[in-house]
């Protein structure tokens, strides 16, 4: 697996880094092209209350879970919920992670050697490079990442891998029996009472989720120590589903932040009710 690691890990990040250039590009050709903004209808009556940005944001982060898939869908709400607080804890660790062993390798340190369970190491090689990030919950590789805060980033980690088996095992639950998404499984209100909708299996959902599914066993494995080398396992899975990134719908995970902003100055200007 390391030897498959070294090579695969170069080509995945070739095909991130085009993949999200061609869709990110278009977003930078409109912000380098004048255009006229024409905003609200200045005959439309002015019937709302002010709006700032930070109100606006809050609309779009927490309105459609409050108007809707909270009431319409609580399992894959409740799922929904759990999995974007282990997620977003976790892509924090290994960006963390990812920070502070490079700027440690700038500095000339010595790196463990996962495989080994050498403390002390000059394998620089890409497999094992990713075993520190990716297994940045196990004791080796926490403590020269973190040092004497080691045993704090695992115990928050091990609540967040809680909350990621929990909130998939939701999620998958949804998916394949149809009550995903956009599905009404129970009341919204009044007006909609007994209205049911079933929701769509799409292959990348099922391919995604499918795929988030094995990362989460293999990082519980690997934390455990049930596996030998099943952190390299970790590694290339984590891998793959960053490739993935701008060619399916996680494409929001690296967007997200430049369009939580146009949202948000949408509602804030009335331009969206």
């Amino acid at each position: 697996m390391e030897a498959f690691l070294n090579i695969f890990a170069p080509i995945a990040f070739t095909i991130f880094v085009v993949g999200l250039g061609l869709r990110i590009g278009r977003w930078f050709k409109a912000l380098f092209t004048q255009r006229k903004v024409r905003g609200r209808n200045a005959g439309f009556p002015e019937v709302s209350q002010p709006m700032s940005l930070l109100g606006g944001a809050k609309d779009v982060l927490f309105g459609p879970v409050k108007n809707f898939t909270g009431r319409s869908n609580r399992t894959w709400n409740r799922g929904y919920v759990l999995y974007h607080i282990a997620i977003i804890t976790e892509v924090t660790g290994y960006t963390l992670s990812a920070l502070i062993l490079f700027g440690r390798m700038a500095m000339g340190q010595m790196v463990p050697d996962v495989a080994t369970h050498a403390e002390q190491s000059f394998n620089f090689a890409p497999a094992n490079l990713l075993a520190i990030i990716f297994g940045n919950g196990e004791h080796l590789q926490a403590h020269f990442l973190f040092g004497d805060f080691a045993s704090i980033f695992i115990g928050i980690t091990w609540v967040a891998v809680t909350f990621a088996v929990l909130g998939n095992l939701h999620l998958m639950y949804s998916l394949w029996t149809r009550r995903n998404s956009a599905a009404v499984v129970s009341d919204i209100d009044d007006a909609a009472k007994g209205v049911r909708i079933k929701g769509r299996l799409t292959w990348d959902r099922i391919a995604v989720r499918s795929l988030i599914f094995l990362i989460i066993w293999t990082e519980l494995f690997a934390r455990l120590n049930l596996i030998p080398g099943i952190v390299f396992v970790h590694s290339a899975l984590g891998l793959a589903l960053f490739t993935l990134f701008p060619f399916t719908y996680l494409y929001h995970m690296v967007y997200n932040f430049i369009a939580l902003f146009y949202s948000a100055r949408r509602r804030a200007s009335r331009v969206v009710a």
